[in-house]
């Protein structure tokens, strides 16, 4: 704290000499304002400008000219030493001074701030933005702490104007590097008001989509965030139409020719369609990221459709459900009963129901629990496995008697034999809370339960087990009960590598046709080697 003060103290002391030599140079000389237009260019010049700025022996009309001055005065040696001088001048004037002055720059500002953007260069050249040093004049005087800028209709006319310039030409300036001060910053600083207009910019055009986006999520009223959200439906129902693929085609077929012309091969018509199949892909999952971000109801609905779709693509079916990560709506029977029908389709591809768990996995558990029961049932026993998986994480093991109920009682019902394994894993891992049997007391019961799904799952709760542990499963490797029969189809994976010879490193695969089989052959070897 000393140190800084004593920094300050020094500045202000180098700029109290600096700003009494240039004074000394000014005694007894009219100034006008040709004067401060040309030490703009000069070495002294801005020390001079700085004088007129802080003097109150010169008018308001030529203070206010020397101050617009130092912001057009060009980088000297890279640096825009006109705009840290104008701040360090307006800093020490008192507030009736300060108020005058900025009073008679906000006009200029304002102009100069709202002025058409430069025209690009046919030839792709850098464009010069001759607004940016207002811009960032403007904004360091609303931002400085204090704030230079006093009066609410100064302050007011300075974030319209800077508002306007921010969402004018976004897609270049939000990228110039030239500024002292970012877009984003600006925006930041300005709120709510300062992306009200982002929403008209989220069009085919735009590369800066997933940009708008989050400084929407991040900013916006609702009123905004709506807007916003409602216009990224649109591009993506856009991109996702056949007229797109048709408004894209003449384009990549001149992209192709121009590369066969140097010497790439020939592009099929069926090569072409793949090209333009993953341009579209590429462009959507654009637009499923920029949803994700900003949310809102309208993608809402639009994702859940999207991925309920089975004539869409697996994999843009899964984009739009990863768009929903934290966004489906507990409080909307129909939201949850859509993702609930996208889980339980025996027909889902196992990456989207995958991704359908997960969205279910965001609710509350007393919500969700009982629905993922009805799932216990299904042709497709990896629903019941996802499913299940799902509960037990939920749970403690006060639950496990409600879940054993709901598992296979007999063979006869299809389980394949990563589930028992997967289940019993989850069930070491589970909290025992204060009163509750700890997990290996309680799987103990199901050891010998006569159902098959509590004791395969209660066998696999040993799987990769403590050798020590070995005694306890040992009594059920004759057990002859049947395994559920699966066929190819289901791939339930019933089988287990064993060593060839005794000692021998190379293993084969050998079925497992009884729960005896996947005792000896499947739990003790997991718990020995």
């Amino acid at each position: 704290m000393v140190e800084k003060r004593w920094l300050r103290a020094a500045r202000a002391g180098v700029f109290t000499v600096a700003t009494s030599t240039a004074m000394g140079g000014l005694a007894g000389c009219a100034v006008s304002e040709s004067d401060v237009q040309r030490w703009e260019t000069t070495e002294r010049g801005p020390d001079k400008l700085v004088a007129v700025v802080t003097h109150d022996k010169y008018s308001k009309e030529l203070r206010t000219e020397a101050a617009i001055g130092l912001i057009r005065m060009k980088p000297r040696a890279g640096r825009r030493i006109g705009l840290d001088d104008l701040i360090t001048a307006l800093s020490s004037l008192d507030d009736p001074s300060l108020d005058k002055i900025v009073t008679g720059m906000v006009p200029e500002l304002t102009k100069q701030i709202t002025a058409a953007p430069p025209t690009k260069a046919e030839n792709g050249a850098p464009t010069v933005d001759a607004s940016i040093p207002y811009k960032d004049a403007a904004f360091s005087m609303l931002s400085h702490d204090p704030p230079l800028v006093k009066g609410e209709a100064n302050k007011t006319a300075l974030q319209n104007a800077l508002i306007t310039w921010s969402q004018t030409d976004f897609e270049q300036r939000i990228e110039n590097n030239s500024q002292a001060y970012g877009v984003e910053q600006m925006m930041r600083f300005l709120g709510a008001p300062s992306v009200k207009g982002l929403p008209t910019l989220i069009t085919e055009q735009s590369t800066k989509v997933d940009r708008i986006a989050a400084l929407i999520a991040d900013l916006g009223d609702p009123d905004t965030k709506v807007k916003g959200s409602t216009a990224l439906v649109a591009l993506g129902k856009q991109i996702a139409s056949q007229a797109w693929i048709d408004k894209q085609k003449p384009l990549v077929v001149e992209s192709n020719k121009r590369n066969e012309a140097g010497g790439a091969k020939p592009v099929t018509p069926e090569a072409l369609a793949k090209q333009l199949e993953s341009f579209q892909d590429q462009e959507l999952t654009k637009v499923f990221g920029a949803m994700k971000r900003l949310g809102g109801r309208p993608t809402i609905d639009y994702c859940l459709d999207f991925a309920g779709n089975p004539k869409n693509s697996e994999d843009r079916r899964k984009a739009s459900l990863a768009a929903l990560e934290g966004s489906i709506d507990k409080n909307n029977t129909t939201d949850v009963d859509k993702v609930f029908a996208i889980a339980k389709d025996d027909a889902t591809p196992d990456s989207i129901r995958d991704l359908a768990f997960s969205r279910l996995g965001e609710l509350p558990k007393e919500q969700i629990v009982p629905k993922l029961y009805t799932l216990f049932q299904p042709k497709n026993w990896k629903i019941r496995w996802v499913a299940g998986s799902l509960v037990l994480r939920t749970m403690t093991t006060k639950g496990l008697p409600e879940f054993m109920k709901h598992l296979p009682t007999s063979a006869g019902t299809k389980m394949g034999m990563s589930e028992p394994i997967n289940f019993g894993g989850l069930i070491q891992k589970m909290d025992a809370p204060k009163g509750e049997l700890p997990a290996k007391d309680a799987i103990a019961p199901y050891l010998t339960a006569s159902e098959l799904g509590p004791k395969l799952v209660a066998l696999g709760y040993y799987y990769n087990g403590k050798k020590t542990d070995v005694a306890v499963v040992t009594p059920f490797q004759n057990d002859a009960t049947p395994v559920p029969k699966c066929a190819t189809e289901d791939q339930c994976g019933w089988t287990c590598g064993v060593p060839k010879s005794p000692g021998s490193q190379e293993t084969e695969d050998k079925d497992i046709k009884t729960v005896g089989d996947f005792v000896k052959l499947c739990v003790i070897p997991s718990m020995t080697q």
